[in-house]
């Protein structure tokens, strides 16, 4: 992964089928296989991690032919057991880089840049966190949810380093959180009262009630890992094609997005 250490292990979440309204948009079920510019989202992922210089071997999870040279295991059906299943071959401590292929623009810079900083902490998980405004000004039209902490107002990546024990480990939790993923009040349950609070409290009142450092002491403690979230600029990390709206904008911004 870095010098004197081994080459990670990557695994592309491919599985699931497309939106309906997604596939009316595209006549693409399967939007990993969603053409960009030319070129497949998965192909464009999979090339991203092989040039990264920091990723070996290559997994994708899904039904579907993978890009010369990838491994590929079964869509289950299930989110939670596509991640699961990808980690059950690899060391308790070492570390499995995860992507999901609907993320087109992700590119080998943004991918070496997060693995390192990331192994540079020596944390069990590293997740990618962008400040908005970066986003808007790299894709001006792309929708984002965003969260508003004491440090600035962030957006969520599509990468996750962490180690397979930990993945193994919280498999329950895993299972809980996704399930949980569509409901506010189920989320609550699993997350705990003092940090909705906070976020309720941040929102009505003053951003600088909920910062980083409290949500990831909550992370930690639920996943009874040690976590840290890295900060990137690297806007491309957070760019996912996954609704109708965004090959519309993407079109009007100019990009050859399925046959338009």
């Amino acid at each position: 992964m870095l010098e004197n250490s081994s080459p990670l292990t990557a695994v592309v979440l491919a599985g699931g089928q497309s939106k309906p309204e997604l596939v009316a948009a595209t006549g693409v079920p399967n939007r990993a296989l969603l053409q960009v510019q030319g070129e497949t989202m998965l192909a464009r992922v999979v090339r991203a991690l092989r040039e990264s210089g920091v990723v070996g071997q290559i997994i994708v999870v899904g039904n579907l032919t993978p890009p010369e040279g990838c491994r590929v295991l079964p869509d289950t059906g299930d989110f939670v057991e596509n991640v699961l299943q990808a980690a059950a071959d690899v060391a308790e401590g070492e570390h499995i880089l995860y992507a999901t292929a609907d993320t087109p623009f992700l590119t080998p810079q943004a991918v070496r840049d997060f693995v390192v900083r990331g192994a540079q902490s020596g944390a069990d998980m590293c997740y990618p966190i962008i400040p908005l405004e970066l986003c808007r000004r790299r894709f001006p039209n792309m929708p984002r949810t965003a969260l508003t902490l004491r440090e600035g107002t962030f957006t969520g990546g599509n990468l996750l380093l962490v180690r397979a024990g930990t993945v193994r480990r919280q498999a329950n939790l895993l299972r809980r959180a996704f399930a949980a993923r569509k409901s506010v009040w189920a989320m609550a349950k699993i997350l705990g009262a003092g940090i909705i609070v906070r976020a309720v409290l941040a929102k009505l009142l003053s951003p600088r009630l909920l910062s980083i450092a409290h949500i990831k002491h909550r992370v930690q403690q639920l996943m009874n890992a040690s976590a840290q979230e890295i900060i990137t600029e690297y806007a491309e990390i957070g760019v996912d094609i996954d609704r109708a709206e965004h090959v519309q904008k993407l079109r009007e911004a100019g990009y050859r997005v399925g046959n338009a």
